[in-house]
């Protein structure tokens, strides 16, 4: 219905960004990470997803039009509302949702905050032929979630990971701290 709305950048509140239209602020109920680092005043795009239900019409909106797709088909899991969607999409990256989706992995699912194992089994049920696995391994996604824990953007983290393995010659295997060293020296030298 929406596609996606374009306006200043006012504020947060609630779980929600307010986007000034310049003839009305709307309130758009969005995930953790989407226009964390926004100012006030920026200019952003949010990519929207229009819900109405019995109790209310809720605009929900994201930085990314893979984040919409992921919150679109989480909603479709049956018992999954759009509110425990956006909790998933604000605990996990959607390249370690859909890794952990596509290969069925229900006990990392289920440490996602509001999302017990009867949840995570119906979402690998009901999602698991949507996904392929995004051919980043475990290591990599543990060292971008950390380095978007410590305040780099999530951009910038999978570059430097990306950069970073690529200094680990003839395919050697590397370790979780190793390739989080590596990442770091790689941010340290191309600071933003």
């Amino acid at each position: 219905m929406i596609e996606s709305l374009s306006g200043k950048f006012v504020g947060r509140s609630e779980g929600c960004v307010l986007i000034d239209l310049g003839y009305i602020v709307l309130r758009v109920m969005t995930d953790a990470e989407s226009f964390a680092d926004s100012l006030i005043g920026d200019v952003i795009t949010v990519f929207t997803k229009l819900v109405i239900t019995q109790e209310d019409i809720t605009i929900y909106g994201f930085d990314s039009k893979e984040k919409r797709s992921l919150f679109e088909k989480l909603i479709k899991v049956s018992k999954l509302g759009p509110k425990t969607a956006v909790k998933i999409l604000s605990s996990v990256s959607p390249e370690t949702l859909a890794n952990m989706i596509a290969a069925g992995d229900i006990e990392k699912l289920s440490t996602i905050p509001g999302i017990g194992k009867k949840t995570a089994e119906r979402i690998v049920m009901e999602l698991k032929d949507e996904f392929e696995l995004t051919g980043i391994d475990n290591n990599e996604l543990e060292v971008i979630e950390a380095l978007v824990a410590l305040g780099y953007s999530r951009t910038m983290a999978k570059s430097a990971v990306k950069q970073a393995k690529a200094s680990f010659k003839d395919g050697r295997k590397y370790n979780i701290s190793e390739l989080l060293k590596e990442a770091l020296k790689v941010i340290s030298k191309n600071p933003v």
